[in-house]
């Protein structure tokens, strides 16, 4: 049976090379990412990024069964799921932003509503059909990574992940543009009564005229036009307090996101930690940045 989440999809999978190589699970389902552990001849797993989406409790019984291989397992799971096992050590990591179009839609400040209104007679919030405007998507996104110093972090996507949401037939792509360039993108996933935003970019140019109000705008009057639950995302660590701000302007509940901690070699794994040191919120702590 195909899996409900274009995350557990070949296509997309391939496109996460810059965390780790998909190793399928045995049913065909879904994957995790392997990762070499540097000096050692050892593995650990991760799951598909931005998370793996548990369907069924088989999944749940697969992780902690299945990889044994690994020595540890950490895999985030889907927004609002809760997960109810043993032996999987699951930790509340964050939550998500959400607009629910049956719920009411979240009024504006004065002043978000007059640069929403400028930025409307401005430019043109649109979907984005042909390939060729989808991935220039990806020069945005590697301008941003070098202005915020993020090379060689986790968020230093490849061409290749983005050429894989392309491909999906659930992968989806927007922009704001105004007559002269795009002021701001988006992309992400459309499955079941989801449309799970997976990046956005705005440009420096964008920025300064709003792009970023008629983009939410937009993603929310598509979310109310097709009736889909659209998530926004997180808070990444040392986030400012801006973007919570704007984040919850757009959004009408949150919603909890879990993260599942598996130790398959126990002795191996106190070894990693006695030669790399360790951090106590860190999971496995052997990767805690130094």
């Amino acid at each position: 049976m195909e899996s409900l989440c274009p995350f557990h999809a070949d296509t997309y999978v391939k496109g996460l090379s810059t965390i780790g190589t998909p190793a399928a699970h045995r049913s065909g389902h879904f994957y995790i990412l392997k990762r070499p552990i540097e000096g050692t001849p050892y593995y650990d797993g991760v799951g598909p990024w931005p998370y793996l989406y548990v369907e069924h409790d088989r999944m749940l019984d697969a992780l902690r069964d299945d990889f044994q291989d690994l020595v540890t397992l950490t895999v985030v799971t889907q927004p609002g799921f809760i997960p109810r096992v043993t032996g999987l050590a699951p930790i509340f990591l964050k939550e998500h932003y959400v607009f629910d179009p049956s719920r009411p839609i979240p009024t504006l400040s004065t002043r978000a509503r007059k640069r929403l209104a400028t930025v409307e007679q401005r430019a043109l919030f649109e979907e984005v059909i042909e390939p060729e405007d989808q991935l220039a998507f990806t020069p945005l996104y590697r301008d941003l990574i070098q202005r915020r110093s993020l090379s060689e972090t986790y968020l230093d996507f490849s061409v290749e992940h983005f050429e894989s949401i392309a491909a999906l037939n659930h992968g989806i792509f927007f922009r704001v543009r105004d007559d002269v360039s795009i002021g701001a993108m988006a992309c992400g996933v459309v499955f079941g009564d989801v449309l799970q935003i997976l990046h956005m970019v705005f440009t420096p140019a964008g920025l300064r005229w709003n792009a970023s109000y008629l983009l939410m705008k937009g993603l929310q009057d598509y979310a109310l036009a097709h009736r889909l639950r659209l998530m926004t995302g997180g808070m990444p660590a040392g986030a400012s307090e801006g973007l919570r701000l704007f984040k919850a302007r757009w959004a009408n509940r949150l919603e909890p996101v879990y993260l599942l901690r598996r130790i398959n070699a126990p002795s191996t794994y106190q070894g990693l930690c006695r030669e790399r040191g360790t951090h106590p919120r860190y999971f496995p702590a052997y990767r805690a940045p130094k």
